[in-house]
């Protein structure tokens, strides 16, 4: 052994340990003491790509970047906005003291139609709960929130809104609603379903309002005649009772036209009665879950809470990291700079980032992949509802504007 090997080794030899990253260029031997792998061992570190490599790649991680941004706003649109507004819904739901179906040996009963005019309960303020919508077409567990407008913050947290202006469930005239197609809980994303005949169900606190279905349009966003007290003929003083839903189209893109569903009123029933046979299943169970239990959707904790807890655990693997193992990826390079060989890395955002997170590999990993979901939860937090509301192109594909053609916010 030459004298340059014998300089390098400690004399507890058998105690050495890998360091680093794995590459066999240092070892530690000992506490607190740290030596140079033997030179005639010593692997000389792979050259990193050229520079123009090396651009490109920081380019392409730019790139990537931007992809996942977008996949996040599209995932935020679709998917994330549906979570807020259930969570809104079961919020708002269990502030209004509902009167109960009857029920007999666990099976609801049929309320019986009622004779005579329907009572018709007063404008509500600005955002307050009108009632529940049913629609049995759109399947057993479709059940929708109404609230007093149809501004941008009803629709897109609330389910759906009811236009102030237009007359309340039970009175002569056109209770008119309208609601999301796409995002937002996707409230009237099925309404090429409708056929005539359908029932279109209201429920208040203590009565039930059945409308059935008769005939559906598509037209012009500043045909606001559809929500006139007699559809499309303003002209005309009403005689009869109606209900129209209005909704965006076409889905996913640029909501050029609105498509409009009509209705009649059939007859009403008090809550306390029972539920309409037209919820009832086949052997006369409600076919719709009437307990105000929180969906899948509204059960998922809100996005605060679930960054207040990654946020938490990240503080706890990186300090425990960092007690533990130190940066290893930073001392690595330090021991090899300090023993005089070449430390290459390649330009890499990612890769620095990665080697400025302490502990080892794994522990890095995690580390990375508690941050990287910090950060995508901020950006639905806050960065996409954000994008949403300010950059025309975006604002004009989320579905904003209502039948009469204005945003939501111009609608407040």
């Amino acid at each position: 052994m030459t004298p340059q090997d014998i300089e390098g080794l400690h004399t507890d030899q058998n105690t050495r340990s890998p360091w680093g990253d794995g590459d066999g260029s240092v070892y530690r031997s000992g506490p607190g003491r740290h030596a140079a792998y033997p030179s005639h061992q010593y692997r000389r570190p792979r050259r990193g790509r050229g520079l123009g490599w090396q651009i490109f790649g920081i380019i392409s991680e730019i790139f990537l970047t931007f992809g996942i941004l977008c996949v996040l706003y599209v995932v935020w649109q679709m998917v994330w906005t549906g979570v807020v507004s259930a969570q809104t819904q079961a919020e708002q739901a269990q502030s209004v003291s509902w009167t109960k179906p009857a029920s007999t040996a666990g099976k609801y009963r049929i309320a019986r139609p009622q004779k005579g005019n329907p009572p018709v309960a007063p404008q509500p303020a600005y955002g307050d709960t009108v009632g529940q919508l049913y629609i049995p077409r759109f399947g057993r567990t479709w059940k929708r929130l109404v609230v007093q407008g149809v501004g941008l913050d009803q629709l897109a947290r609330h389910g759906l809104g009811h236009y102030p202006q237009t007359v309340m469930p039970g009175a002569v005239g056109n209770f008119s609603l309208a609601g999301h197609r796409s995002g937002y809980g996707e409230p009237l994303g099925n309404v090429p379903e409708f056929r005539k005949g359908d029932a279109i169900i209201m429920r208040t606190k203590d009565y039930w309002y059945v409308y059935t279905m008769q005939s559906h349009e598509i037209v012009l966003p500043s045909d606001i005649d559809v929500v006139a007290p007699v559809p499309d003929h303003p002209e005309l003083k009403p005689t009869q009772r109606f209900v129209t839903l209005t909704t965006c189209t076409p889905r996913y893109t640029y909501a050029t036209h609105r498509w409009i569903v009509h209705g009649t009123f059939k007859y009403w029933a008090r809550v306390s009665d029972g539920i309409p046979a037209e919820l009832a299943g086949p052997d006369d169970s409600a076919a719709t879950n009437f307990v105000d239990q929180p969906s899948f959707a509204a059960s998922i904790p809100p996005m605060d809470k679930l960054l207040t807890w990654l946020l938490a655990a990240l503080i706890v693997v990186w300090l425990s990291a960092a007690i533990t193992w130190g940066w290893q990826a930073l001392r690595t390079d330090r021991i090899a700079r300090r023993n005089g060989r070449p430390v290459y890395h390649n330009w890499s955002i990612y890769g620095l980032l990665y080697r400025l997170q302490p502990g080892v590999a794994v522990i890095r990993w995690v580390e990375i992949i508690l941050i990287g979901l910090i950060l995508a939860g901020a950006f639905l937090q806050w960065v996409c509802p954000w994008l949403a509301y300010n950059v025309p192109f975006l604002r004009a594909m989320s579905n904003y504007a209502n039948v009469t053609g204005t945003t939501g916010a111009a609608a407040q």
